[in-house]
């Protein structure tokens, strides 16, 4: 994740940092460079992220001579084992998806706490130097890296995508006018809540920000959400109120739990409560669409294990969906759930979110970028041949030049993948070529799917869910028209190598040194 955490940790001289077993006490780890110590933190557990960090802050802070330590801790949802829960890194920035926050609790660990003082040595400076220059050159010539982000966060893509019917409205069957969009969108945030825009580490583009809701219901402070928040725990639960988004997505952050799990389980409860599954007292509310004071209160419940929240925690929206007799109701791939892009408009973002190795996840293969913005080149939104390829393309460039580089997605439109990479080979001297870096993400990728077919996973659980395939979008280039998605699938396992299971085959494996 981003924030200033990772940083640190290099500057301390590590590259990563293993934790195994567990710990009878809560604690947590504290590293200054080469003095690493495990501390006690009984008087932090049950605390919020906030929290956290301010006692951590304040116990050493003064020690390092006022410089900021980096923390990456879980709030009470990883400690209370919620299976959504994340791993805060610096209060805000969240490792949000697969329930790694609960991995965390589950060995009593509570935060990791670190500085580092130590040079990081560059292969070559001049030509890391240049680089860099590129980077910072085509992040100001960029409308979306050098305005759209800074000015209005990611969620500057939700009037856009409302327009292009991208954007989920009530559980992805409705639609939302523009005036309803705009209301929960990256501008009305800037325009009337943000105090201040924030950046990650080194970063040119500062898209995070603080904000504030002055009164009201859902008055405090708290972070500019990112557009899957808006997309999800707002339009996906027809809550169309700018101040109940930002306080449901502080409550997320505060008790550590991901935005997008938990905004599938609370339009699923919606839907379920509309359609008469789910009764008010079953829900503990009036669990309708548009209910933003339900949406928050849920939020809670969840990280606290408190009524239907108990449920959520343990299962998330499908453990819901299938307690309440209506499975379907759930849109999750692999039991994570579905991204805040309706796929029967961006039929490629569809593939990309079903196939990635770590559930649905649109960020292993952002194919809007080529569907709407044309990079590399623009490709039809709606079209399914050719998407196999592109999905598979995408995963190998993201799990290398992006994921395993420890780049932000955020940063492409201003840095293509060949300028990340002239970087990488800066910084290492490793003697790589463009090409051999992309095999190793192909590599990585094939590594992923071998790990998942271990744990039990099939070709079977590469589906998309059946509202996609049954029920025509309400809105968009795709309007009245549902996804035929099993030719794009079997385009996407061609050109993987694997075969229509999703098993790589043993041609594909000698050829990456993987049998």
């Amino acid at each position: 994740c981003g924030g200033f955490f990772p940083a640190e940790v290099k500057f301390a001289g590590y590259d990563m940092i293993i934790f195994e077993g567990k710990s009878d006490e809560p604690v947590y780890l504290y590293i200054k460079d080469d003095d690493i110590e495990f501390k006690d933190a009984r008087e932090l557990w049950g605390k919020t992220v906030s929290e956290t960090g301010e006692m951590i802050r304040a116990e050493f802070d003064d020690k390092w001579e006022g410089l900021d330590t980096r923390i990456a801790c879980i709030g009470p949802a990883g400690e209370n084992l919620v299976k959504i829960a994340s791993i805060m890194s610096d209060f805000h920035r969240a490792a949000a998806r697969c329930g790694i926050g609960a991995v965390m609790g589950s060995k009593n660990l509570k935060a990791v706490a670190v500085r580092g003082t130590q040079a990081i040595t560059i292969a070559d400076q001049e030509a890391f130097k240049k680089a860099v220059n590129t980077v910072l050159e085509g992040c100001k010539a960029s409308e979306v890296t050098n305005f759209m982000f800074p000015t209005y966060g990611s969620g500057a893509g939700v009037n856009m995508f409302n327009g292009l019917g991208i954007l989920p409205i009530n559980n992805f069957t409705a639609t939302a006018t523009d005036e309803e969009a705009y209301q929960i969108s990256g501008e009305t945030i800037s325009e009337q809540y943000l105090l201040q825009n924030t950046a990650c580490f080194g970063c040119p583009i500062g898209c995070a920000g603080m904000t504030e809701v002055k009164d009201g219901p859902f008055k405090g402070k708290g972070q500019r959400p990112e557009y899957e928040t808006h997309g999800l725990l707002a339009a996906s639960c027809g809550v169309f109120d700018a101040a109940a988004l930002l306080k449901g997505n502080e409550l997320c952050n505060e008790h550590g739990m991901d935005t997008i799990d938990m905004a599938g389980a609370v339009a699923t409860a919606m839907e379920l409560y509309e359609k008469g599954h789910m009764t008010e007292k079953d829900a503990g509310a009036q669990m309708n669409f548009g209910n933003g004071e339900a949406m928050v209160d849920l939020v809670e419940c969840t990280a606290l294990r408190q009524g239907i929240g108990d449920l959520i925690a343990e299962g998330g929206g499908g453990l819901l969906a299938e307690n309440f007799g209506a499975p379907d109701i759930f849109l999750g791939v692999k039991n994570m759930a579905f991204s805040g892009y309706d796929p029967r408009n961006c039929t490629g973002m569809g593939l990309g979110i079903v196939t990635s190795t770590r559930g649905s996840c649109h960020n292993r293969a952002y194919t809007l970028y080529a569907e709407l913005l044309g990079l590399p080149e623009k490709v039809d939104p709606v079209a399914t041949e050719g998407k196999g390829l592109l999905v598979k393309n995408l995963q190998d460039m993201q799990a290398a030049i992006l994921d395993a580089a420890g780049t932000c997605t955020f940063s492409i439109p201003g840095q293509p993948p060949n300028v990340i990479f002239d970087q990488l080979e800066a910084a290492t001297g490793a003697g790589y070529t463009f090409e051999e870096v992309l095999k190793i993400g192909e590599r990585i990728w094939n590594l992923q799917q071998l790990f998942n077919l271990k744990a039990g996973l099939t070709g079977a659980d590469d589906k998309l869910p059946k509202r996609f395939m049954e029920e025509p979008a309400p809105k968009g280039a795709g309007k009245g028209t549902v996804i035929n998605f099993e030719p794009m699938l079997k385009e996407y396992c061609q050109a993987r190598g694997w075969d229509e299971e999703g098993v790589p085959t043993s041609e594909k494996l000698k050829e990456l040194d993987l049998e």
